[in-house]
């Protein structure tokens, strides 16, 4: 599964003015939070609240994920609460170690049986927030084949380090991460700058067009505003489709490994590289279409 994750809105679940909120409707997945939006007194509400939840998202035909606490004693009951149908994946907290993912998985399996969920249908997207996480991340994501994204936590992450969670400071961890990513086949997801602020949409959008260069393909965010703006970030813009198909075309008639386009050498790198645009397009298209049959 590649998932077509351009925007992805934190929602606590407890929460059901916001759950049944239209607002929603536009994200391409929804996450419905039981980790850091619900307060230690409310967890077992806001568990209790996921069927009803998942159910009120679900109906905008956006991806449903569930956070789930990382701490002992609460990860199991999340686990089970969450996979379920109609939940395609589970956000995995504060991750430092491929055997937190081996155990994991392990729970996910026995919960999928339980809930009558085939094995493997319930994916992971892991979240790295400390400096070991992030040193540990290649052997992370080579733990289960269940992971298919990766974000770094910008705000958890900087505070481990002692600094500011800015571009200066996150742009090379992010890199790594997007490395990592690379080399296991999993989506980069997040922004390489603070973006808990959401009155300032314009400043938003420049972090996120920053954030795609250096190779990311959605982010999470935590106000519906914000949705809008990382849907037009992370989808391919009209020049960029044009430039991808003028190249396909004429490697169809060259029908040579290099050839000439316009002053510029087009090889194999680069022609694969626009294939990719054009059928990332595709799939975002398809999303979109599906979204608006439910």
């Amino acid at each position: 599964m590649t998932p077509v994750w351009r925007s992805l809105l934190y929602v606590p679940a407890h929460q059901e003015k916001h759950v049944g909120s239209a607002r929603v409707r536009e994200a391409d997945a929804v996450i419905l939070d039981l980790e850091d939006a619900v307060p230690p007194e409310l967890k077992a509400t806001a568990r209790a609240a996921l069927g009803a939840a998942i159910k009120a998202v679900g109906r905008w035909g956006a991806d449903v994920l569930v956070r789930v606490n990382a701490e002992a004693g609460l990860i199991e009951e999340d686990v089970r609460a969450a996979v379920r149908p109609g939940v395609c994946a589970l956000v995995l907290p504060k991750v430092e170690s491929g055997d937190e993912i081996r155990r994991i998985d392990r729970l996910v399996q026995a919960a999928e049986t339980e809930a009558g969920v085939a094995h493997g249908a319930t994916r992971l997207l892991v979240l790295v927030e400390t400096a070991k996480g992030l040193l540990a991340l290649p052997s992370i994501l080579e733990a289960s084949a269940r992971i298919i994204a990766v974000n770094l936590g910008n705000e958890d992450f900087a505070r481990d380090l002692g600094v500011e969670p800015s571009e200066e400071t996150l742009r090379l961890p992010r890199q790594q991460m997007v490395i990592a990513a690379a080399a296991n086949g999993v989506a980069p997801l997040g922004l390489v700058g603070q973006a808990t602020r959401f009155d300032d949409l314009d400043g938003y959008r420049e972090v996120a067009v920053r954030s795609r260069r250096l190779g990311h393909v959605g982010a999470a965010c935590i106000h519906p505003s914000q949705i809008s703006v990382l849907n037009a970030v992370f989808a391919p813009s009209e020049a960029e489709v044009s430039e991808a198909l003028a190249i396909v075309d004429a490697a169809r008639m060259a029908g040579v490994g290099a050839f000439a386009l316009n002053g510029r050498m087009i090889d194999k790198p680069i022609l694969s590289r626009a294939q990719a645009l054009l059928e990332r397009r595709r799939m975002i298209e398809r999303k979109i279409e599906d979204r608006g049959n439910n």
